[in-house]
């Protein structure tokens, strides 16, 4: 949990989670071979049923996530997603890291196998939010196997994590966007992307590469930035999508960033 003095500038979020994969053991973290797939903690404000809603196939709209969708050279970390839950009228917002590792450990060369840790917060939270959200789950989100020799109990009833984020002035918003709009490639695409998907209520994907943005967390500081700047009205708030290193886009509006690609920013637009 982040403590910080709590006034008219912060406000506290709450994470519920949810991790999937397989429980590992030993120094290396390695799991058996035989070892099968399920929920390995849940947070205890989620019910059983939110497991298929929050399966990294159903978020990534897949029929079956695989190794080749994850950009390689993000394949340590594996990909994020930050959205909207699909469900209808859904009043969470998700963040997904996925991955494959190998059933050895970290180091390994064994068989790979689906490990993923998700975060729910409310859409509302997300909806004001959304620079500082981006920012931790892109710092903090992890996909790590549980450990099998955590009492079971205890993985099933885990606590939401809570933090404390500072409520940005729009004024500074906006300036460090001018600020950007000046002396980076990226403010400007973003901004049209949004203004015209507002305008043609298009499905469009804006992919951005290693010429861009030198890590995945440059590329989250920047979109949580021009997210920050859209008013509250922006008509398609809820089909936002934040992917990077997955090489399927989401549906609506999706800013995307693939460090294996190197060249300029690409608009992909598809009627809706």
């Amino acid at each position: 949990m982040r403590h910080a003095p709590i006034g008219d500038q912060t406000a506290e979020v709450s994470l519920e989670r949810l991790h999937y994969g397989k429980l590992a053991s030993g120094a290396a973290l390695s799991v058996p071979a035989a070892a099968g797939y399920g929920v390995t903690l849940r947070s205890r404000n989620l019910l059983p049923s939110d497991d298929r809603l929050l399966s990294p196939p159903r978020l990534m709209a897949l029929r079956r996530f695989e190794p080749d969708l994850v950009d390689p050279r993000l394949s340590r970390r594996g990909s994020f997603l930050a959205r909207v839950s699909p469900e209808p009228d859904s009043r969470r917002a998700i963040f997904l890291r996925a991955r494959f590792r190998p059933e050895d450990g970290e180091e390994g060369h064994g068989r790979l196998y689906q490990q993923s840790a998700v975060w729910s917060v409310a859409a509302a939270d997300w909806r004001q939010h959304p620079a500082a959200l981006l920012a931790m789950a892109g710092a903090e989100l992890e996909a790590v196997p549980d450990l099998a020799s955590e009492d079971e109990f205890v993985r099933f009833s885990a606590e939401p994590a809570r933090y404390i984020v500072r409520r940005l002035d729009p004024q500074d918003v906006w300036s460090a966007l001018e600020d950007s709009l000046d002396k980076s490639c990226w403010a400007a695409p973003v901004l049209e992307f949004l203004a015209r998907g507002a305008e043609t209520g298009e499905d469009a994907t804006l992919t951005f590469g290693a010429d861009h943005f030198a890590s995945e967390a440059a590329f989250l500081r920047a979109v949580g930035l021009a997210l920050q700047f859209l008013p509250a009205s922006y008509p398609r708030w809820r089909e936002i999508s934040v992917v990077s290193g997955l090489r399927h886009a989401s549906q609506g509006l999706c800013l995307r960033y693939l460090p294996s690609l190197r060249a300029a920013a690409q608009a992909t637009h598809v009627a809706a």
